[in-house]
């Protein structure tokens, strides 16, 4: 059932407020130009940002601080859209990769404590059920519990890792999907649509430059996702002539901004990721365009997951000592 914008008009407003103190690109540029680790996280305070320290040390706990920010954004969000479905399915991802961390890590004998994100819908406790016995899988809520045990059972057969990332991504995308269509927000749903091509145009790529035509052939099939606006039957007959035929058909499609960010054939998977992420970042933005309703909801959100990415590339960058132009190329669009 759509929702009526005129109800959404009190968090709507209270979302552009927030949206004042995300950190953009002179934000970014400013954190730059503090040049060091250490002057960089005593500049966050001031850009709004509230930091965890080290008790012991005082130094800046990178991790801790950004999962915080992210975080807050979330429970900032579902206060202002009364926890509204539409925004909650954003949080999927976080479990799919919560829950892949455990069935890996129960198979393997592994500490899964630290690789787990600390926001989810599926609580902490029940992952870690899932990290001590993968029959405890089958106690995950929808849509997990059956893709996790599949993906377990397919690991202990296998022992192939990508074979829990293949199903897992799969539940999570197809749940996402089924959310977005059963809310009613198209917005929601291009949203979610558009990832999905995304995802799936990178997947071709890798594969085309892991293995060419014959590496299509044998697994691109199976590793496309379902639901997007591009057919994977249609994808596969594109990359049937190999990169560069897959390229050129690349800026006759509706991802034009992807495809002329490219760096073309052979060139890096990074950059062609960092392209991928700014193609979604232009939809996204058509959120600053609604005055109200759900939409700016949803740019705010997924504005902030793009802030924080961003701030975890330039701190990570600035502790290896990486020079300020290589971070400028790595870090995606901003939403303010």
């Amino acid at each position: 059932m759509s929702v009526q914008p005129e109800l959404w008009l009190y968090g709507s407003i209270r979302i552009r407020s927030m949206e004042s103190r995300m950190i953009g690109r002179a934000g970014l540029e400013r954190l730059l130009e503090a040049g060091s680790p250490a002057r960089c996280a005593a500049l966050l305070p001031e850009l709004g940002v509230e930091t965890v320290t080290d008790p012991a040390s005082g130094a800046l706990l990178r991790e801790e601080t950004l999962s915080l920010r992210l975080r807050r954004a979330y429970s900032e969000a579902l206060a202002a859209a009364e926890d509204a479905d539409f925004l909650r399915l954003w949080l999927y991802p976080y479990d799919c990769n919560n829950i892949k961390a455990a069935v890996k890590c129960f198979r393997r004998g592994a500490d899964v404590n630290g690789l787990l994100f600390d926001f989810g819908t599926v609580e902490r406790e029940r992952i870690l059920a899932v990290a001590a016995g993968h029959s405890e899988a089958a106690g995950l809520p929808a849509p997990f519990g059956e893709a996790a045990e599949e993906a377990a059972d397919a690991f202990a057969r296998t022992g192939n890792p990508q074979r829990v990332d293949l199903l897992l991504d799969r539940a999570c995308y197809r749940a996402m999907l089924a959310e977005a269509a059963g809310s009613g927000e198209e917005f929601c749903l291009r949203l979610v649509r558009e990832k999905i091509d995304l995802t799936n145009l990178m997947t071709c790529l890798r594969l085309l430059r892991m293995g060419g035509a014959s590496a299509v052939g044998e697994l691109l099939p199976e590793a496309l996702l379902e639901g997007g606006t591009l057919p994977p039957a249609d994808l596969v007959a594109r990359c049937a002539g190999g990169e560069q035929a897959f390229c050129a058909w690349l800026p006759l499609s509706d991802y034009r901004i992807f495809a002329a960010a490219l760096p073309g054939p052979g060139g890096s998977l990074s950059a062609a990721q960092t392209a991928a992420d700014n193609q979604w970042m232009e939809r996204i933005r058509e959120a600053k365009m609604v005055p109200y309703g759900p939409p700016p909801l949803i740019g705010y959100l997924l504005g902030s997951e793009y802030e924080v990415r961003n701030l975890r590339i330039l701190l990570a960058g600035l502790e290896a000592g990486l020079p300020a132009a290589t971070l400028r190329e790595r870090m995606r669009e901003s939403y303010v």
